[in-house]
């Protein structure tokens, strides 16, 4: 019987994720056998420390790229969003299933929203709201500056957990994570550990995504061909462009972490892929935004495109208070 092994990480929604891609190998392959093997990473170690502050992207890849490498594992699953801009030689991004909604999720207990309002707009002046991402944190100054941001770490449940004890007045979650662990019920709230919470998406308009939000990566050895065959048949063109665009803006800008920026691609038609990305200050009183259009085939290049012509605008400037590092 054919088998492949699939590293993944350990937490509750990594193991959603990889059992999803594992139940849809297995469907286009019929016999295929998928083992799961659970590999611990540096960001699953770290629980107590803003990622700002502990490293840059890969906290929770590398350990599964050295599995891939050492051959232990034939391919990984990853949340897009959690991958450096630059893919390690020996390895390719195989597939990139279909995008979810990329947006992200503002959350409240259940009984706090006045008259059913779940809005950042709609958030008493002062309310304490947690998040543990620059990017969101950047834009929810420059709309709200008068809110309280603190940092949160741990799991969905473990954030849940705190909302629901009233560590914070409010979350913001990705909107793909809460879905792909099944937190909503039929009546649309969202339930975690037995505590009951309301939430709405935040509109791409308000807040920008993350660079892949919402896109899973799939990544195998370069070299592997037999695997790379099997991992074919789960890309999604759509996705697959919208990923590499973002992830060249990305790359270009040199971003992780450490800085706020955002990308959004979608598809204007068939073949024409529309790009917003944002470089922001952390205090928010900076957002440098922009978007260009191109054709669907010349996806990196729009991104480096746009990560340029926002450079010109400012980002530049931004982007070497934030790191130190000039721009080219």
């Amino acid at each position: 019987m054919l088998k492949r092994i699939l590293g993944t990480r350990g937490s509750r929604l990594a193991l959603a994720q990889s059992t999803l891609i594992a139940d849809a190998l297995r469907a286009a392959h019929p016999g295929l056998e998928v083992e799961l093997r659970v590999i611990t990473t540096r960001g699953d170690r770290i629980l107590d420390v803003a990622l700002s502050a502990v490293g840059d992207k890969g906290l929770f890849v590398k350990e599964l790229e050295q599995a891939l490498l050492a051959a232990e594992v034939d391919f990984c699953v990853h949340s897009c969003k959690d991958l450096p801009s630059i893919v390690p030689d020996g390895l390719t991004l195989a597939a990139f299933p279909e995008r979810v909604d990329p947006r992200d999720m503002l959350v409240l207990r259940a009984e706090t929203p006045a008259a059913g309002q779940v809005a950042l707009e709609a958030l008493p002046r002062g309310a304490v709201v947690g998040t543990s991402s620059l990017r969101r944190a950047c834009q929810i100054r420059a709309l709200r500056p008068d809110l309280d941001l603190r940092d949160v770490r741990g799991n969905v449940d473990t954030r849940l957990r705190k909302l629901a004890e009233g560590h914070y007045d409010a979350l913001v979650l990705a909107t793909a994570g809460l879905e792909r662990l099944g937190l909503f019920g039929a009546d649309g709230r969202l339930r975690s550990d037995g505590a009951a919470f309301v939430a709405a998406p935040v509109p791409a308009d308000t807040m920008l995504p993350a660079v892949a939000q919402g896109i899973l990566a799939i990544e195998c050895r370069a070299g592997d061909a037999e695997t790379l065959a099997l991992l074919a048949p789960l890309d999604h063109g759509p996705s697959r462009a919208a990923a590499l665009a973002e992830r060249a803006f990305l790359r270009r800008l040199e971003g992780g972490c450490q800085v706020p920026i955002a990308a959004y691609a979608t598809l204007d038609a068939p073949d024409r892929l529309r790009l917003r990305g944002l470089v922001g200050s952390l205090d928010g009183a900076t957002v440098v935004r922009g978007e260009r259009s191109g054709p669907v085939e010349a996806a990196e290049r729009l991104g480096t495109a746009l990560a340029e012509a926002l450079l010109e605008q400012g980002a530049a400037e931004v982007l070497t208070a934030l790191t130190g590092r000039g721009q080219r």
